[in-house]
């Protein structure tokens, strides 16, 4: 086997084992959940959750991952999904603007530099759970709330105590979601996480950060579209139109599968998993049942 192969299995396992860690908390918050629980109840589900963490440490961890990803997102091995969408802005005629640059939230970032080429017309916000460089700010992308302006952030950056206190005040970069985004883009991170309702989250996250008429550019392993026995294209399609997303633009490689959706909707947003929504719309429904398929699925 290769060494390009090696990486891709090692990958791949590494996914399957955060999906694993996922059901095993779900398994261990619903048991907890029932009248008369004690947290000992749990004592062989916390054992299982220790031996897949244990697995995912001694692969390197998320840091392992993500330099894997980086290596896999090389123009040799062709894997920078900004290029797709750069193109796409531009046949939208979105590099000739007036009025300023396009803000751009880019979640699960790997590199500062993907759009350096179009600093005279994007401004990027690289974020990512685990900074791989000084360039991309460390913040996972559903606890940031729209709600904060700048002048809160900067009113907690004054009047601190002591050294620690002012260091930990800095750390603050709340100002820079304050206002809302042209375009967001979340390229091969939906599928990084495990829950399907946490995957459904992060599309109703992307519609509160979002302008009226904002973009969305999703990235998806195309696997997850044309293997699954719960999402397929038209799933997802259907997924988008529910939160107020039109879709613009639909293309597959050999590897993924490519979307960009405008928000064109201002209905309210149902809950997420930690506010509690109403009635699931889209469950993890049976849509084909052919054999080899995968599990993947988006649930909101």
């Amino acid at each position: 086997m290769g060494r390009a192969a090696d990486t891709r299995r090692r990958i791949n396992h590494f996914h399957t084992l955060i999906k694993e860690c996922s059901k095993l908390a779900a398994a261990k918050q619903s048991l907890l959940s029932e009248p008369g629980a004690r947290p000992e109840d749990a004592k062989g589900i916390d054992e299982k959750i220790e031996r897949v963490s244990k697995e995912m440490a001694e692969m390197g961890g998320l840091d392992w991952y993500q330099k894997a990803s980086l290596l896999g997102q090389s123009k040799k091995r062709g894997g920078d999904t900004s290029r797709w969408l750069v193109g796409k802005l531009r046949e939208l005629g979105l590099s000739k603007l007036d009025g300023g640059r396009l803000r751009l939230l880019d979640v699960g970032a790997l590199s500062s530099l993907n759009y350096a080429k179009e600093a005279a017309w994007i401004s990027v916000t690289p974020i990512d759970l685990n900074s791989q460089e000084p360039g991309i700010y460390q913040q996972d992308f559903l606890d940031i709330d729209p709600s904060r302006t700048t002048r809160e952030s900067e009113d907690a950056l004054g009047g601190a105590d002591s050294d620690e206190d002012a260091e930990e005040k800095t750390r603050d970069i709340s100002h820079l979601f304050s206002m809302p985004f042209d375009v967001i883009c979340l390229s091969l991170v939906v599928n990084f996480i495990g829950d399907p309702a946490k995957r459904g989250d992060m599309l109703k996250q992307a519609t509160r950060l979002l302008k009226p008429s904002g973009l969305l550019y999703l990235v998806l392993p195309l696997s997850c579209v044309n293997n699954s026995r719960y999402l397929d294209d038209g799933r997802l399609k259907e997924i988008a139109e529910y939160l107020g997303f039109e879709q613009l633009y639909m293309h597959h490689t050999a590897k993924l599968a490519h979307y960009v959706y405008r928000f064109a909707s201002g209905r309210p947003v149902p809950g997420t998993t930690n506010e509690g929504s109403a009635a699931t719309k889209y469950k993890k429904t049976m849509l084909h049942s052919a054999p080899g398929r995968n599990n993947f699925s988006i649930v909101v």
